[in-house]
C-alpha cells in the first residue's frame, strides 16, 4: 500500500518529482504513456527499497491525487515562473530531500535568464541563458533580480526526453528516452570508491596545463594525465577509455553539436579537428560501465536538442541512454582556464570529488555550486560575472538521489535521515550567507575608466596577457565597473557591516580557430586608484 505524500514515513526521505501532464500527452500517444508510467512505478518501488518516498506530481492535472490531497492548486498557465511557484508549495507541505524535474524543457520548461557577461560589450555571444537555477532556489523568481535565484539550496536533477522537432505535430515521441534512463535510475548500486579510480579525462591540446590541474583537484592520488585531444597516438585508445565509468571532459563543444572536440595549436583547417566524443561512438558502444558518471566543460555540453537522425543524438542525451547515472554540463558557452583552472573547471571538479566521497549526484552540484562562490569570498576575492554565469547554466541531467559511492550509513537508518536534514538545513543557511555577500556592480565614473591603457600595462598582466595572441584585445574596448562587497567585520564581536570597494577592468576578443569561434576574456581587479590588485584570463570551450 502506498504512503500518503501527505504523512511521509520518518524512516524515509523524501523525493519530488514534478511533470506537465498536458505537455507529455501532447507528445506521446497514450500506449506510450502507459510505458511511461510502468517505468516511474518501477522506479518508485525501487526508491522506497532504498528508504527514499518518491512523489510523482504532475502539477497541472486537477484530478491528481497528490495534488488534492495537499490541496495544491494545479497550475493553469504553464510556465517556468507557474511551475515554481506550485512547487514552492509542495515544498513547505513535504519538505522533500530531493527535487526532480520529469521531462525536458519541452516538458517542463526551464528558466530564461539575463547572461551576467552579456552586461559587456562583444564579451559574450548568450543574450540569454536558460537554467534550472530557480526551480532550485527557495527564494520567489524575480526575473530582475539575479540574487533570487543565482545561489541554489535544494537537490535538484533533470531527467530529460528527447525535445520534439519544432515541426512536429502529432504524438509520436519515443517514451526510450524515459524508459531506458529509469530503467537505470531503478537499477543502480553504490560501488566503492576504487571502482572509479582510473577516469577518462580528456581535454584539448591548448588546455592541457590547466586539465592536469583538474586532475589533480578532482582525483585523489596517483592520478592520470588526460589524454589530449587530438591524441598523440592511436584513436582507439580514446575510445578503448570511454569505458571508464567515470569522465570528466574539457573539449570544445558547438550549439546542437553531437561532438566534443578538439584541435592542435598549429592546426590550420578543419580538417585538423579531432574528435574527442561523438554521440554515434556512444551509440555504437555495447554499454556504458554501471554508475557512470560525466561531467562536462565544453560549451552546450548539456544542450538537449532534436537530433536530425540517430548519428546526431545530443551527447548528454547519448550518454544517458547508455546507461550513465547523471551528466553535468552548461546549457551555453562556458567560461574555462587554458593554463589555470577557471569558472566551469571549478565546478566540474568540485562536483566529481564530492562524488568520490559519497555524495549523491544531486548534492555534489549543489554543494559545488554554493562553495565556489564561498571559497572565493573566503579568499578575499569577488565572483564575476563569468563565474556566476557558469553557476547559473549548469545542470544536473539524471536522478539526484543517486549515490554513485557507497556511502557508511544505510540509506534508511534514522541517522543517515537525520544527517540529510541536518545538511539540508545548513546548506540553506550558506545559501542565505552567500545572497547577503553578493557584490554589487555600478558603472565606473569617466575619470575610472580613463585609467583603462594604464591598467592594461600595468606590471601585473605580462603572465595574463601571454595567451592573447590572435584575439586582436584592443585597450580602448573595455568595460569597466565599481564593485561592492559587503561583509561583517567580526562573526564573533558582531561588527558593523563593511563593505569593500574596488574596480573591475574587463576586456574582451574573439579569433576563428578553423571554423570555431573562441572568446576570451581578460579581467583586472583595481583599488579605486586604478592601481591593479589582480589579473586573470579566460576563455569559451
Amino acid at each position: 500500500m502506498e504512503t500518503n505524500p501527505s504523512t511521509p514515513r520518518n524512516d524515509q526521505s523524501v523525493k519530488l518529482s514534478v511533470t506537465v501532464k498536458s505537455h507529455l500527452k501532447r507528445k506521446y500517444d497514450d500506449a506510450a504513456l502507459e510505458k511511461i508510467a510502468a517505468a516511474v512505478k518501477g522506479w518508485k518501488d525501487a526508491d522506497a527499497k532504498r528508504g527514499i518516498q518518491t512523489v510523482h506530481v504532475a502539477v497541472d492535472d486537477p484530478e491528481d491525487k497528490t495534488m488534492k490531497e495537499l490541496g495544491v492548486t494545479p497550475v493553469s498557465e504553464i510556465t517556468s515562473s507557474k511551475i515554481k511557484q506550485a512547487i514552492d508549495v509542495l515544498w513547505t507541505k513535504l519538505t522533500p530531500d530531493y527535487l526532480v524535474l520529469f521531462g525536458a524543457h519541452d516538458i517542463v520548461p526551464m528558466f530564461v535568464v539575463t547572461n551576467p557577461t552579456d552586461l559587456f560589450r562583444n564579451q559574450d555571444d548568450d543574450k540569454t541563458l536558460p537554467t534550472d537555477n530557480p526551480y532550485a532556489s527557495c527564494e520567489p523568481f524575480s526575473k530582475d533580480d539575479q540574487k533570487s535565484y543565482l545561489i541554489p539550496d535544494r537537490v535538484i536533477g533533470r531527467i530529460p526526453d528527447m525535445v520534439s522537432n519544432h515541426r512536429d505535430t502529432g504524438r509520436n515521441g519515443d517514451p526510450a528516452w524515459f524508459i531506458e534512463y529509469l530503467e537505470t535510475a531503478t537499477k543502480w548500486e553504490s560501488k566503492p570508491d576504487s571502482f572509479y579510480q582510473e577516469p577518462y579525462v580528456i581535454c584539448t591540446d591548448e588546455a592541457k596545463k590547466a586539465g592536469m590541474k583538474c586532475v589533480r583537484k578532482a582525483f585523489p592520488p596517483p592520478n592520470l594525465p588526460p589524454l589530449i585531444c587530438p591524441p598523440d597516438s592511436d584513436l582507439s585508445v580514446p575510445r578503448d577509455r570511454l569505458l571508464s565509468p567515470l569522465h570528466m571532459i574539457k573539449c570544445h563543444g558547438n550549439k546542437k553539436d553531437a561532438t566534443f572536440w578538439g584541435f592542435p595549436e598549429s592546426a590550420q583547417n578543419r580538417e585538423d579537428r579531432c574528435a574527442a566524443i561523438t554521440s554515434a561512438t556512444l551509440r555504437q558502444l555495447p554499454y556504458l560501465e554501471p554508475s557512470t558518471v560525466v561531467a562536462a566543460m565544453c560549451c552546450y555540453g548539456a544542450q538537449i536538442f532534436s537530433p536530425k537522425d540517430d548519428d546526431t543524438w545530443p551527447l548528454a542525451s547519448a550518454y544517458l541512454r547508455k546507461g550513465a547515472v547523471g551528466f553535468v554540463g552548461p546549457t551555453m558557452m562556458a567560461w574555462v582556464g587554458l593554463d589555470d583552472m577557471s569558472a566551469a573547471d571549478w565546478i566540474v571538479t568540485d562536483y566529481l570529488r564530492r562524488v568520490l566521497e559519497g555524495a549523491s549526484i544531486g548534492r555534489a552540484l549543489l554543494e559545488s555550486k554554493q562553495d565556489n562562490p564561498g571559497y572565493t569570498y573566503e579568499h578575499g576575492q569577488v565572483q564575476g560575472p563569468e563565474e556566476e554565469k557558469t553557476v547559473i547554466e549548469y545542470v544536473l541531467l539524471g536522478d539526484p538521489s543517486i549515490h554513485p559511492v557507497s556511502s557508511v550509513p544505510d540509506c534508511a537508518n534514522e541517522l543517515a535521515i537525520q544527517e540529510r536534514r541536518q545538511r539540508r538545513v545548513a546548506r540553506a543557511m550558506v545559501a542565505a550567507g552567500i545572497r547577503d555577500l553578493l557584490p554589487t556592480r555600478s558603472p565606473a565614473t569617466p575619470e575610472e575608466e580613463n585609467k583603462a591603457t594604464e591598467v592594461f600595462a600595468s606590471n601585473i598582466l605580462p603572465i595574463s596577457i601571454k595567451n592573447l595572441k590572435g584575439f586582436s584585445i584592443k585597450t580602448n574596448a573595455v568595460r569597466v565597473q565599481r564593485v561592492d562587497t559587503r561583509f561583517p567585520e567580526s562573526p564573533e564581536t558582531k561588527g558593523p557591516i563593511q563593505t569593500r570597494r574596488s574596480l573591475e577592468y574587463y576586456w574582451s576578443g574573439e579569433r576563428d580557430r578553423i571554423g570555431h569561434k573562441q572568446l576570451c576574456l581578460l579581467k583586472v581587479e583595481a583599488d579605486l586608484q586604478g592601481r591593479p590588485w589582480r589579473a586573470s584570463v579566460m576563455y569559451t570551450s
